[in-house]
């Protein structure tokens, strides 16, 4: 299964960071290859201590991928292209992030109750039925994020507090806004639980707060200094609730449709006696959604659909493992739905549209996506062809 969904995302991925957020966080992977620091271009970060440029981005997946660009810069030895073959290296980590994501969601969900068929069809949809299609061809947090919640969850429910501790503090250092979660979930572990699982889950939890606090002191000197400066959580939450809802560039309901049914699963295995995967999965989801409608920028800056929701609702597609055959019938439209609202971002990167005047002020359209389709396929065609054409002597 997990292999499967890193094949297929190594298969349509751009083989390139594209996004600002993506060269920075690569920036300090190169950093510390290439000259043992975390300081970074100054086009890659804010100035920070002793004048040195840091990037403002949790460290987590900036360390996650220090052995792909060291394994990108050996091979550059040979290839003679050391840019590029670090960057590659560096963006085949995200399609193995998807992989190892699926395979988690299809383990949970067959813990769950769900038949190997429909535990497949949510671990295959939740990303290619959803919004998350796109960000398995990039270099963003969000997928490690959401992996490591996914993850985080999983453990818990099998018990093992200790490497749910691990993972969620994994999350925490990726987008370091989740140290929410670490001071709420683990009451939850404490209600379902008990006292010592609720400990030690928090504790090992909160190794992720510690790591960010040195990172920020050592970047910033300051532990509450994270390099966003004036930027940070300062919409109104009912604006950016609202676009997160109803913008036909960022709703949810747009984006993955498939959430509909999570209150029907969320009803259903609370009555099956799975209350303990329902508050946690619904808490983590209520987290994402007040915090990230009231950050400075919530449409998550240029993105394709609600990036910051994306670790908030891929955890809940675990709770469509209990629905009845008539109600999957109804959850596999609605992820071809969803399907179909982001398969124009395997053919067209989204950032096409900023080449768009006027920029539009939300982030990529649907429609545009796909009016770009046959352009960027033409132009494709052609300079293939290009490449293949002998030369005249």
């Amino acid at each position: 299964m997990g292999a499967a969904v890193t094949l297929t995302y190594l298969l349509i991925q751009q083989g390139q960071v594209t996004v600002s957020d993506g060269t920075d966080m690569l920036a300090v992977s190169q950093s510390i290859v290439h000259h043992g620091t975390l300081a970074v271009a100054p086009q890659f970060g804010v100035v920070g201590r002793g004048g040195h440029y840091f990037a403002k981005y949790g460290i987590g997946l900036s360390l996650l991928a220090v052995p792909f660009v060291a394994i990108g810069d050996l091979v550059s030895v040979i290839a003679g292209d050391q840019t590029k073959l670090e960057t590659f290296f560096a963006a085949s980590l995200i399609p193995l992030i998807m992989g190892f994501l699926a395979a988690s969601l299809f383990r949970t969900t067959r813990r769950l109750g769900a038949g190997f068929r429909w535990a497949a069809v949510i671990a295959v949809g939740s990303e290619f039925g959803t919004y998350a299609l796109p960000y398995g061809k990039d270099f963003f947090a969000e997928p490690l994020t959401t992996l490591a919640i996914v993850l985080s969850i999983e453990f818990l429910i099998n018990g093992r507090c200790e490497l749910a501790g691990v993972a969620l503090a994994a999350a925490v250092t990726t987008r370091p806004e989740s140290v929410v979660l670490v001071a709420i979930l683990p009451l939850i572990v404490w209600a379902f639980r008990g006292f010592r699982n609720a400990f030690v889950y928090g504790a090992v939890a909160a190794i992720g707060a510690v790591v960010d606090a040195v990172y920020d002191q050592y970047r910033f000197g300051s532990v509450l200094k994270t390099g966003y400066g004036s930027e940070g959580f300062s919409t109104p939450f009912i604006h950016g609730a609202a676009g997160l809802l109803f913008s036909p560039e960022k709703s949810i309901l747009l984006f993955a449709p498939i959430v509909i049914l999570v209150v029907l699963g969320s009803i259903r295995l609370w009555t099956a006696g799975n209350r303990f995967v329902v508050v946690l999965t619904l808490t983590n989801l209520l987290v994402f959604f007040v915090l990230s409608p009231t950050w400075h920028s919530w449409q998550g800056g240029w993105s394709w659909g609600p990036r910051l929701l994306l670790p908030g609702v891929i955890p809940t597609m675990l709770l469509l493992s209990p629905l009845s055959r008539k109600e999957r019938r109804v959850g596999i439209g609605l992820l071809a739905a969803g399907f179909v609202v982001s398969a124009s971002t395997i053919v067209v990167s989204t950032r096409a549209q900023q080449l768009d005047h006027p920029l539009p002020s939300v982030g990529p359209s649907i429609l545009r996506q796909y009016q770009l389709v046959p352009t960027v396929t033409r132009y494709t065609v052609d300079h293939l062809q290009k490449a293949h054409t002998p030369v005249a002597s």
